[in-house]
């Protein structure tokens, strides 16, 4: 049993760090969010920064609330929601999954773009056609021809 308690706190500890960089990112977004109001205020669009101001409030709510309670709130949350509205909640779990993909998906490729390149001029390196008939790089042996260049030929 002390192993299964042992996993239980360091899942726990874990996911308490996610849920902090989550509430952190939720935070950032409203901030964001918030301040493109007095730019549409600016441009009369009073409206408009009415509402994206409600979003950013809102935001700012859930991300306090999220970072007010443990995870096993939010996980007890989580669970009576899904029984009050299945439907709405594995709507929900799609899109975030999606979303989650994409971040993750783009994050990847901002961390490690550079690699990426390498490994394609690799790639290309490695791949390209060859005087010899085995497909690789290697010279055959051969002698090349000489070849006259057009300037020549015009002479």
């Amino acid at each position: 049993m002390d192993l299964i308690d042992n996993v239980k706190q360091r899942a726990t500890a874990q996911l308490d760090s996610q849920k902090g960089r989550a509430t952190d990112s939720i935070s950032s977004i409203a901030h964001a969010v918030r301040s493109t109001t007095s730019q549409l205020r600016g441009e009369q669009h009073d409206v408009l920064a009415q509402y994206v101001e409600t979003v950013a409030d809102q935001l700012e709510r859930f991300s306090n609330n999220v970072r007010g309670k443990d995870v096993n709130e939010l996980l007890d949350d989580a669970r009576g929601f899904a029984r009050r509205q299945p439907a709405l909640f594995v709507a929900g779990s799609v899109a975030v999954g999606l979303l989650a993909a994409r971040f993750l998906k783009s994050s990847r490729q901002t961390d490690s773009g550079q690699s990426h390149a390498a490994q394609s001029d690799y790639y290309s390196a490695s791949h390209r056609g060859s005087e010899g008939a085995s497909g690789s790089n290697k010279p055959s042996g051969r002698p090349r021809k000489a070849t006259r260049s057009s300037s020549a030929e015009t002479r």
